[in-house]
């Protein structure tokens, strides 16, 4: 059974690894002195490189309406192989072609920042990567008591130092600017990101208050925030938000987390069960509401998927924290067919036992909540026998997930009626 985000997904690598390049090779290559044919392919490599590196801009601004389509986390996944996409082939141009002064200098300086930071940030910014080593995550752990994630973020920023240089780069080369169809779309395309990224940086975020934080298991904070009345957030159920403390140092870069609590149903009120994993979120027991918040959200994609599957029966597999998007989801689904599976390190560790005792008073809804993993046995006994009416939400550590996708795609549920939303990026 084929869902509508595997054709979204498909179509936005069709789309920006092949469709967005076109235009610039395009009249590059027809436009291009002859006298040039010996360096024509890498400096088709170049111009590549230069449109998927804006692809990847326009990626970071977390575009509203493409993460409804394919998510943030494919998003990100895309911003990521990109850039190392963009990389490999500027270094085949860089190879491939002469140059001198200012043209030379700028190009080399955008290369080795380019590459200097991708360097950094598969160590800091790929999670997707991380969990998969752990000897790279104990490093990753080390060296963030030194660089925090605020210091990383401002790291990464340096792309847009190495694209501006780039930039520059193509001006100064004459026989490129004197193709005029290129030109046009070399700066309609240069101008259009970099106006989507200055409207991302500049745009009002929705100023609301924390007023209440309290703990709810060891290492573990239960944060509420009031929005005003009238707010510019667009929230449903499984969504997630970036929020900002503007008032204290060090917290004032977006941290995603994910809604606890049904978004519409609350008088204005978020809450968020935040583990203090990374520097920002071992600081949030510190804060004393009343405190200023800047929220930007919402984003997500558990009820998108929910609604598009219109499953007979629903399967939720949870761990620890990763509970939190599914609470929210779980709540507005009131008549599905729902079996939830959630398990934690401690019995402290398993969260709002409340809300599974109200929903337990469901007739369609059954809920296996322990200390310790499921095994395998435990979760494929209760699927049903047919499995084209069954989707599965899952949420908690990506090798749990990894797990889980595995076992259940073995097992005979198609990939495409499984969502998970990892949190690795």
């Amino acid at each position: 059974m084929l869902k509508r985000h595997n054709y979204a997904l498909g179509l936005a690598w069709l789309g920006i690894f092949f469709l967005i390049p076109l235009p610039f090779i395009q009249t590059i290559a027809t436009g291009l002195p002859a006298i040039y044919n010996d360096e024509r392919l890498a400096i088709l490599y170049g111009t590549i490189a230069y449109s998927w590196m804006l692809a990847a801009i326009y990626l970071s601004t977390r575009p509203r309406w493409l993460d409804r389509l394919i998510g943030l986390p494919e998003m990100y996944m895309l911003h990521g192989i990109l850039s190392i996409a963009a990389i490999g082939l500027a270094y085949l141009h860089k190879t491939g072609t002469t140059s001198n002064g200012w043209t030379e200098r700028l190009g080399d300086w955008a290369f080795n920042l380019f590459l200097a930071v991708m360097l950094y940030s598969l160590i800091f910014l790929a999670g997707w990567l991380t969990s998969r080593l752990p000897v790279l995550a104990q490093i990753k752990t080390w060296l963030e008591k030194v660089f925090h994630q605020e210091l990383t973020i401002w790291v990464h920023r340096l792309n847009l130092v190495a694209t501006g240089f780039i930039f520059i780069h193509v001006l100064l080369i004459s026989y490129i600017h004197a193709i005029t169809p290129f030109m046009i779309v070399f700066m309609t395309a240069s101008i259009f990101v970099a106006a989507s990224y200055l409207w991302f940086k500049i745009q009002p975020k929705t100023a609301a208050q924390l007023v209440a934080n309290r703990t709810l298991a060891p290492n573990l904070q239960e944060l509420t925030i009031q929005l005003p009345a009238r707010n510019r957030l667009t929230l449903q159920a499984g969504d997630f938000v970036f929020l900002t403390f503007p008032d204290i140092p060090g917290m004032r870069e977006g941290h995603p987390f994910s809604i606890v609590n049904d978004p519409r149903q609350d008088h204005h009120q978020l809450r968020f069960a935040i583990r203090g994993d990374g520097d920002f979120t071992r600081r949030l027991a510190e804060i004393v509401p009343p405190q200023r918040v800047a929220v930007v959200g919402g984003f997500g994609r558990y009820l998108n998927f929910v609604t598009e599957q219109q499953p007979q029966q629903l399967v939720v597999i949870a761990g620890g924290t990763g509970v939190v998007p599914l609470l929210s989801l779980i709540a507005q689904q009131t008549t599905q067919a729902t079996t939830f599976f959630y398990n934690g390190h401690t019995a402290a560790n398993l969260l709002y036992p409340e809300l599974f005792a109200a929903w337990q008073k469901r007739p369609s809804f059954t809920a296996y909540r322990q200390v310790g993993r499921f095994s395998d046995d435990d979760i494929l006994h209760q699927l049903p026998a047919e499995r084209r009416g069954l989707a599965v939400v899952i949420g908690g550590p990506a090798g749990m997930a990894r797990h889980w996708i595995k076992v259940l795609t073995a097992n005979g549920v198609p990939r495409g009626q499984i969502y998970y939303e990892a949190f690795t990026w």
